[in-house]
């Protein structure tokens, strides 16, 4: 028991190093990837500044409600979204072969099952609140999250294309890999998440030289955040796949 301890304590401080090495390399070895949410991201911030959404606080307040901003808003979120699984997959096929970009290569049933059954399933925790109360739906909000994590790794096994470890394995066996990821993705999105808040605080009220030196940082700056992401996705499913569970399917 104190040496499986050990060794994951081992394999999550060597991958939060390989977090962080893998990760921000995305910048140089898969701009491609990281483009998916860069582009939008940087054509919000167009908007906004256009928009003065960064001269005064009566010029912000309209422009975040404006519909040319939230349009690209919802791009952005698109953007995100796909750059985590875009970056999960470059690393899948850097490692394995392939290519990331060929949605061929995706066990769709799985990556769709693994989704409705972990995204999906907690949801149902909101249908219980009129019947039991706010307190009691949060409690089984959370025990209904822990209990479908294992789905998370269907729904990764899906998305690189791997049909071989079986649920059953994922549920017997993924649990010390989850906890890896569950560690994994704040170290990957908080500290990047903060410095973005930041970033619109510095930029308001400054000269237009700085807002625009802000907004291009701050762009790549959620590029690298999503590529974090999506390496925490590939990582967490690795410490399953290859070290933590057999190799072929039960």
């Amino acid at each position: 028991m104190g040496r499986a301890v050990m060794a994951w304590f081992s394999l999550l401080l060597s991958s939060i190093v390989a977090l962080y090495r893998r990760g921000i390399s995305m910048l140089w070895v898969a701009p491609a990837v990281l483009a998916l949410v860069v582009v939008p991201e940087f054509l919000q911030h167009v908007a906004e500044i256009n928009l003065g959404m960064f001269d005064n606080r009566e010029s912000a307040r309209a422009a975040a409600e404006h519909p040319l901003r939230w349009a690209f808003g919802y791009a952005k979120i698109a953007g995100l979204v796909l750059t985590f699984l875009a970056a999960a997959r470059f690393w899948w096929t850097r490692e394995h072969g392939g290519r990331w970009w060929d949605l061929r290569t995706i066990a769709w049933g799985r990556f769709v099952l693994g989704l409705l059954l972990f995204g999906g399933l907690s949801l149902l925790a909101e249908l219980l609140e009129p019947l039991v109360g706010t307190t009691a739906k949060d409690v089984a909000t959370w025990i209904i999250t822990v209990a479908t994590l294992p789905f998370a790794l269907l729904m990764l096994a899906g998305l690189f294309g791997d049909r071989q470890p079986s649920l059953r394995q994922m549920w017997t066996r993924g649990w010390p890999a989850l906890l890896i990821l569950c560690v994994l993705l704040p170290l990957a999105f908080a500290p990047a998440q903060i410095l973005h808040g930041y970033n619109h605080r510095w930029a308001f009220g400054a000269d237009p030289i700085i807002v625009w030196a802000l907004m291009i940082f701050d762009s790549l700056l959620v590029g690298l955040l999503a590529g974090l992401t999506g390496t925490a996705f590939y990582l967490g499913y690795a410490a399953f796949r290859d070290r933590l569970a057999p190799t072929g399917g039960a």
